[in-house]
C-alpha cells in the first residue's frame, strides 16, 4: 500500500519512548526505520550532534543540518541503532521544519 511508504505520509509522528523501548528489546528491525519526532533540541554536543527531547524521553540526533536549540521543531530521519553495543542509539536527521 502507498500509505506504508513514509514518503507518502503526512507526518506520522513517533515518540522517543517508543524508539527506546524497541531498542531495549534488541529489535534490530527498528534500525534504519524512518521516523518523525516533534520536540526541542535541548543541547548541542558537538558539530553535528544534538540532544533532543519530546517529553517522553531524550535521544541523540546526528545532523549535518544546523538545528535550532530551544525551538519546537519536527525532525525527519532514520533510526541508527548501536550495533552490538557499539555506538549510541540516535536518529540521523534528513530534514526538519519549525512547528508553531
Amino acid at each position: 500500500k502507498a500509505d506504508q511508504n513514509p514518503n507518502h505520509t503526512k507526518d506520522h509522528v513517533s515518540s522517543i519512548a517508543w524508539i527506546q523501548a524497541r531498542d531495549k528489546d534488541d529489535d534490530i528491525g527498528v534500525d534504519d526505520r524512518y521516523v518523525v519526532l516533534v520536540g526541542k533540541v535541548t543541547k548541542k554536543i558537538k558539530d553535528e550532534t544534538y540532544l533532543f527531547s519530546d517529553g517522553t524521553g531524550t535521544i541523540q540526533l546526528d545532523s549535518e543540518i544546523k538545528l535550532p536549540v530551544g525551538k519546537t521543531i519536527a525532525v525527519r530521519g532514520d533510526i541508527d541503532q548501536a550495533f552490538l553495543g557499539i555506538g549510541k542509539l540516535e536518529v540521523d536527521v534528513t530534514s526538519f521544519r519549525h512547528v508553531k
